[in-house]
């Protein structure tokens, strides 16, 4: 059996490798979802990108290339590929 001992963090919690305790106990890190009893719809809705989502697909209709920039959590990587893939029947790129 391992020495496995989860350390969970509010996101108002910083946790730097300086922090880290460099006992022999293996740790993992999870964010804490304080939204986790609403649904997925929601939750994407409170997410930065949420409201940028026309412009991106406006965006990428009318350029080749477009280079996003957002901060770390607003929905870069995880939203902006599903709006892609909702939008593609709809995006006239040649």
């Amino acid at each position: 059996m391992s020495n496995f001992k989860p350390r969970f963090l509010k996101p108002s919690d910083t946790l730097s490798f300086l922090d880290r305790d460099n006992s022999s106990i293996e740790q993992t890190n999870f964010i804490y979802n304080k939204h986790i009893s609403q649904s997925i719809q929601t939750q994407r809705q409170r997410l930065p990108i949420f409201n940028n989502r026309n412009h991106i697909l406006y965006l990428l209709e009318k350029y080749q290339t477009v280079v996003l920039v957002g901060e770390t959590g607003c929905g870069k990587s995880t939203q902006i590929p599903q709006v892609i893939t909702q939008a593609i029947p709809c995006l006239s790129i040649s």
